[in-house]
């Protein structure tokens, strides 16, 4: 699916009121799985605004999670595979009230959720031009060990933008980090009503701090199936499988290994060199 470039045709305050509602806007990421690559990785994403809150993650995870909100709400416990895969498995969810950040990662069974409550500092810089036929300005900041410059524009008056990334008096159109290992740019603004919060309705949930996170991350990259430990107690009345084989075999964790291994190594250059939070 094609995006026309900034799909709005409304007077600038019109969108004033568009703002205060619900709205999507699409994003192309592009990133490098090797440092001294020339070539990106790209994928569209998007970016969920309702008010205060909103919702960033890849388009094609959206879609699926529309799927599965709805039927949800059918009162269905079961969903069907998703049509399409999608490289960016982390969805961020941002409360720009309270100036929190959640990330939501799926594994297997579980969605496990971070908070936190740290948010990028910036330094507005004078330098202004065009993008996307609207003013912007320039700005910068050092977020999770890089460095960061943005454009936003003030003529879309929230203070939102892709990833961990708001604060801002003014939408962010484009960002990237100093080396251009990371590059967010718009490709498509949409004034829509979007609803996924019922995704996870019958999933079980762990909560983390950024630091049992970081913890939790680093033994799972180097073993997935780790999280498979224990899930066959003999207390259960049911045996967990993956892919039809029981998850306490040497084949299920061989098979889960190599897939999320796979996921992993996308992303061999992480975003975030470190926490925002230490």
């Amino acid at each position: 699916m094609k995006f026309k470039l900034l799909i709005i045709a409304f007077s600038l305050m019109a969108f004033s009121k568009a703002f205060s509602q619900s709205y999507k806007i699409i994003y192309d990421f592009k990133w490098k799985t090797e440092t001294h690559s020339k070539d990106y990785n790209s994928e569209l994403t998007v970016l969920l605004k309702n008010n205060e809150k909103s919702y960033f993650e890849s388009l094609a995870k959206f879609k699926y999670d529309s799927i599965k909100t709805n039927l949800v709400n059918q009162g269905s416990r079961s969903f069907p595979s998703p049509k399409q895969q999608w490289k960016l498995q982390t969805l961020v969810s941002k409360d720009l009230k309270s100036q929190t950040t959640i990330t939501e990662e799926n594994f297997f069974d579980k969605v496990y959720l971070t908070t936190y409550h740290c948010k990028p500092e910036w330094k507005i810089l004078q330098e202004k031009t065009k993008l996307f036929n609207y003013n912007v300005q320039k700005a910068e900041t050092n977020f999770g060990g890089r460095k960061w410059i943005a454009w936003f524009t003030n003529e879309l008056p929230t203070s939102d933008g892709p990833y961990k990334f708001y604060g801002l008096p003014g939408l962010i159109l484009k960002i990237a980090d100093s080396e251009e290992n990371f590059i967010f740019e718009i490709k498509g603004l949409i004034k829509e009503q979007n609803n996924i919060e019922g995704r996870n309705a019958y999933t079980a949930k762990v909560n983390f701090t950024p630091k049992q996170w970081e913890t939790f991350w680093s033994k799972y990259q180097k073993d997935p199936s780790m999280i498979f430990a224990n899930l066959n107690s003999p207390n259960n009345t049911f045996t967990y499988v993956y892919h039809g084989l029981n998850i306490d075999s040497k084949e299920a964790k061989e098979m889960y290994n190599k897939t999320e291994k796979e996921k992993i190594d996308i992303f061999k250059i992480p975003i975030e060199t470190k926490s925002c939070e230490q």
